[in-house]
């Protein structure tokens, strides 16, 4: 029984020391270049989905006809369409400036 208990303890101890010592030192891949480290997709999907599940309006306020999707479309071609782009259309020179790509 001690053997499992000391085991335990620097399980507890020696893990989180490692991981710290991971992070601090600058060895995590945080670049918005990098690939996704193990989990954080699955991770940050959870919280993301969470939070929308969460907030989520119990009813919708805008009607889903065509004088919303005319206004809508209007919006993301006066706010949106600079950066993230029309369909059929070059990038903007904005959009190819921007580090990471819009999407």
């Amino acid at each position: 029984m001690g053997k499992f208990l000391v085991g335990l303890i620097l399980g507890l101890i020696v893990i989180p020391v490692c991981v710290y010592m991971y992070f601090s030192s600058g060895s995590a891949p945080v670049a918005t270049s990098s690939e996704p480290m193990p989990f954080e997709k699955m991770l940050a999907g959870m919280a993301l989905h969470a939070r929308m599940d969460k907030e989520m309006p119990k009813s919708v306020p805008i009607a889903a006809d065509e004088s919303a999707f005319v206004a809508g479309a209007q919006i993301y071609k006066d706010q949106c369409a600079v950066c993230h782009g029309l369909p059929a259309q070059a990038q903007t020179a904005i959009a190819q400036g921007m580090y990471p790509k819009p999407p």
